[in-house]
């Protein structure tokens, strides 16, 4: 069996990730960047504070249980969502993120969890920060996009991490069954 060579900058070094990690998942490493990176995922339901939060995506789905993907116009499949804005909350992003790029309403959204960034070579922004993440209902309003993406898909949960463009999964898998949990506890009241 040949032996693959290590990779000189992984694992990055010890990482501060100020609270409490998924004990399921070791960080994992940031591949779209050539430098020492990491995400890691943080235990669930533990929120970071206000002022270190960056982004808010959501795991958004429709009321027939389909998952929604908005694309990129480099063909990348992405979970709505983006950065905040000054002054709003994680939740706020949310909401206003999958309305410009979903063209949808979230009607109902729960916190999942929170991935933390870890970049210490980043030539710009915060080298260590956290993404939020979040189930959401939504409800789609007709495609009429105004913001970079070209093309939105609802997949049935058994495609959405097929869809999704991510290189590494791990934690967006995480996140999903967490996602698909509380999408299963919402249907149920909404039914009783």
């Amino acid at each position: 069996m040949t032996r693959q060579p290590e990779n000189p900058t992984w694992p990055p070094g010890p990482i501060d990730p100020g609270g409490p990690t998924d004990p399921t998942l070791p960080p994992q490493p940031v591949d779209d960047v050539d430098r020492p990176a990491a995400f890691t995922l943080m235990a669930p339901g533990w929120y970071p504070p206000p002022h270190a939060i960056t982004q808010s995506y959501g795991f958004c789905f429709t009321p027939d249980g389909l998952v929604v993907l908005v694309q990129a116009h480099d063909g990348f499949w992405n979970l709505p969502g983006g950065q905040l804005e000054a002054g709003e909350t994680a939740r706020d992003a949310l909401v206003r993120e999958v309305a410009e790029e979903a063209c949808a309403r979230v009607t109902a959204c729960h916190y999942l969890a929170c991935q933390h960034v870890w970049d210490p070579q980043t030539p710009d922004g915060p080298t260590s920060h956290y993404q939020t993440r979040w189930w959401a209902r939504v409800e789609l309003d007709p495609w009429e996009p105004q913001h970079e993406m070209v093309e939105r898909l609802a997949v049935p949960p058994d495609r959405f991490l097929a869809t999704l463009s991510w290189r590494s999964k791990a934690i967006a898998a995480r996140l999903f069954d967490a996602a698909l949990v509380v999408d299963r506890q919402a249907s149920h009241r909404t039914e009783g």
